[in-house]
């Protein structure tokens, strides 16, 4: 009978540390879950490369402009005798410059040395001739690039600063997205009363991706003046106009952005 009740006494006390010792650890330790969530970002890799790889041409093609304008000095006023050519050894060296045109009037034309670049192909002429002709020209130049000037006799290259302020408004020549404009969707306009009676004379907009080697071209003039266009950074924007607004000089002619949504 004794040793029965020791018996029951011992098993009795092994329950009740073994009670104690579950409640320890289940108030203090924290168990491990069977089967653990692992948390991870929902955006596929393909995706997030892709996106990373986006943002880094865009970069890549702002920066080179940068770059660019960065590498730009005026020159003095210079003779056209033969093909005015950009590089270190050149007449100008790589930039962007306000191509200003100081005797005659006539064509610009050149060659590119990327030939899936933009093509080289205005009309000015110095201020006070009889026709009224753009005077000045923004124009983008990369080493080896040539320019050929039909009739035009003086001209002048002035730097772009380094650093300018972005605006909504273009002049006739080449504009860099992301630096002179800001990326986005545009209605395009402009200040120049476009002419009923020939309703194909106006504006005409290249938009050249250098990275894809891609253009798009545009026309805003009387025939076609509900425009919209899509811009990025890095995009090199190149407009010319034909004007007809006799009470406008072209060197006063804008293209005007207005954002679209």
């Amino acid at each position: 009978m004794k040793n029965t009740k020791l018996l029951l006494t011992v098993l009795i006390a092994g329950s009740l540390l073994t009670a104690c010792h579950t409640n320890n650890v289940s108030k203090d330790t924290a168990l491990p879950e069977k089967n653990p969530t692992v948390k991870s970002d929902s955006t596929p890799k393909s995706e997030k490369n892709s996106s990373m790889k986006d943002v880094t041409k865009e970069n890549s093609r702002l920066e080179e402009m940068n770059l660019l304008a960065k590498q730009s000095k005026s020159t003095e006023e210079i003779y056209v005798t033969g093909d005015v050519v950009v590089g270190e050894n050149g007449d100008v060296k790589p930039g962007i410059y306000d191509l200003e045109i100081t005797g005659g009037s006539g064509n610009i034309f050149g060659n590119r040395k990327d030939p899936f670049s933009l093509f080289i192909n205005w009309v000015a002429g110095a201020p006070g001739t009889s026709t009224d002709y753009p005077s000045k020209i923004r124009i983008i130049l990369f080493e080896g690039d040539t320019l050929d000037f039909s009739n035009i006799s003086k001209i002048k290259f002035n730097a772009v600063p380094e650093k300018v302020e972005m605006s909504n408004e273009a002049g006739i020549g080449e504009y860099v997205v992301g630096r002179d404009i800001k990326a986005g969707t545009y209605k395009l306009s402009t200040n120049v009363k476009l002419d009923p009676e020939f309703d194909n004379l106006g504006w005409s907009i290249d938009i050249y991706n250098n990275s894809t080697k891609k253009k798009k071209e545009q026309t805003l003039n009387s025939g076609n003046q509900d425009v919209v266009v899509k811009l990025e950074d890095g995009d090199i924007i190149s407009t010319s106009l034909y004007n007809s607004d006799p009470d406008l000089p072209s060197d006063n002619a804008r293209l005007i952005f207005t954002e679209y949504k």
